[in-house]
């Protein structure tokens, strides 16, 4: 089984342990998800995308994960707040988080595109954060 929930764990992890998120983002707004959330501010990690590539030494295996985080923010309150968490979970995911029951053979920085929606869904602002590695398990 790939180690997705474990990968996903240590993302959300990494966003709760900067002390931007945490100040904008309440934690039960942090989580895996597929839909736009209706509290704001909130930030979405979606389900991930697996391939697996093969197998390395000592029969473990290696996959190629990529997965979004949806930065969802009021522009309402603060167009501010919305663009500063958006900026520290991007320098947050610059490096690859700490892992437990597997390891990263890559973890590639993050690509992130800002949509302002204030005029169509809500007054919202949305950022999707693009992150692909690479792990590997012992299976």
């Amino acid at each position: 089984m790939i180690p997705v929930d474990a990968l996903q764990a240590a993302i959300r992890a990494r966003l709760l342990a900067d002390p931007v998120v945490s100040q904008h983002v309440a934690p039960h707004h942090v989580r895996v998800g597929t839909v736009r959330p209706v509290q704001l501010p909130a930030i979405m990690i979606a389900p991930t995308r697996s391939e697996i590539l093969g197998r390395a030494s000592g029969g473990q295996i290696v996959a190629e994960v990529s997965l979004m985080l949806h930065v969802w923010a009021s522009t309402q309150n603060d167009l501010n707040a919305a663009q500063d968490i958006g900026a520290a979970a991007f320098v947050a995911m610059l490096d690859a988080p700490a892992a437990a029951g597997f390891a990263f053979d890559s973890w590639e920085r993050p690509h992130m595109v800002w949509s302002d929606q204030s005029t169509g869904i809500g007054n919202a602002v949305h950022g999707a954060i693009n992150l692909r590695t690479v792990i590997r398990w012992r299976d």
